[in-house]
């Protein structure tokens, strides 16, 4: 297995605790980089539609898993150092959760 592929697994797994505000702020900011929706579903291999779809505010759609996992790793590549704090964030406000169980 290659590393980008394990990698990959590894995002997948990570996407899958992922909440759905979040997935649009990663989207988003995924965006704001590429600077258009034509460049960005290239790069995730996100149609253009769907991308619209997870980006409209009057009706609320969400990435699933595998395409959160795809946009991590698109933001992994241009913002390492942002996507990572991004997600120890989370990491850390699910901690604070679960220790008040």
């Amino acid at each position: 297995m290659s590393r980008t592929n394990s990698s990959f697994e590894i995002i997948q797994l990570i996407s899958q605790y992922i909440p759905n505000e979040y997935r649009i702020l990663f989207l988003k900011n995924l965006l704001e980089v590429y600077g258009s929706i034509y460049k960005t579903s290239k790069i995730t291999n996100i149609s253009r539609t769907q991308l619209y779809r997870y980006l409209a505010t009057e009706k609320k759609c969400y990435p699933n898993d595998e395409v959160t996992a795809r946009i991590i790793q698109a933001l992994l590549e241009i913002k390492r150092a942002w996507t990572k704090d991004q997600l120890k964030q989370l990491a850390k406000e699910f901690n604070d959760i679960v220790n008040k169980i």
